[in-house]
């Protein structure tokens, strides 16, 4: 019993410390930017210049639908030697009658000459990374030279429900990162539609939970390493005087 109620004080002196140190290495970041192009208007902004609340993806013979998030990574101590999970969620149920399977691909083409985009000017022709022209596969996909394919969802089922989630693992980051620290992400289906589109929620969307999201491991600042050791230092000390007494 006496060995019981030891355990029971160490557990509930380190486990708000344990919680503390935790919390100041978990990261989520939402979207900053994110729009969808259109190939049957190629020249165009799509709705509400970047402001609207679902991003909209579509593989076919025509409107063709292809969606872009930027992550700001700036000022963020990220771990680069951990992988990074990124979040996608359906703003509206699936379709009742097709199935779909999306692809999320990163931009690989960094450095200070690499292509810059923002959701209220980019468009099908000037969107960095896609494939603009050649046969019904090729306009579907992306540019190679240019792209990395991060993963899939699997087959996302007719009525699939509003809200489902589906995460893709992105891993060697020092591939991506844009000169701006910022990573961009496409995603497109290979599923061909000729009927309905699929969406996903954007930055925008009303339902905080839904939006697209990149979560990482972050190097604790200098200043939360020493507070928990102070914190782990305090602890210890208590223990010693529990055992004293």
């Amino acid at each position: 019993m006496k060995n019981l109620r030891k355990a029971l004080s160490i557990g509930s002196l380190a486990l708000p410390l344990i919680l503390a140190f935790q919390s100041v290495q978990a990261v989520s970041i939402v979207a900053v930017e994110d729009n969808f192009v259109l190939n049957s208007q190629k020249n165009t902004v799509q709705p509400n210049g970047g402001s609207d609340e679902v991003l909209v993806i579509k593989n076919a013979t025509n409107n063709i639908r292809k969606s872009w998030l930027k992550f700001d990574l700036t000022g963020l101590n990220v771990d680069y030697s951990q992988s990074g999970t990124i979040s996608l969620a359906l703003s509206s149920n699936s379709s009742s009658s097709e199935e779909f399977d999306i692809a999320l691909y990163a931009l690989d083409d960094t450095g200070a000459t690499a292509p810059t985009w923002t959701e209220s000017t980019i468009t099908w022709n000037n969107a960095p990374g896609n494939t603009t022209s050649g046969n019904n596969t090729q306009i579907n996909g992306l540019d190679s030279g240019e792209t990395t394919l991060l993963g899939t969802t699997g087959t996302i089922a007719t009525d699939t429900a509003a809200g489902t989630q589906y995460q893709f693992t992105i891993t060697d980051w020092s591939d991506y990162l844009q000169s701006d620290n910022t990573i961009t992400v496409i995603a497109i289906s290979t599923t061909n539609s000729p009927g309905p589109s699929i969406a996903f929620a954007s930055s925008e969307n009303a339902t905080e939970a839904w939006r697209p999201t990149l979560e990482f491991t972050a190097i604790p600042e200098p200043g939360s390493v020493a507070l928990f050791v102070g914190m782990l230092a305090l602890t210890l000390g208590a223990l010693r005087r529990r055992r004293v007494q």
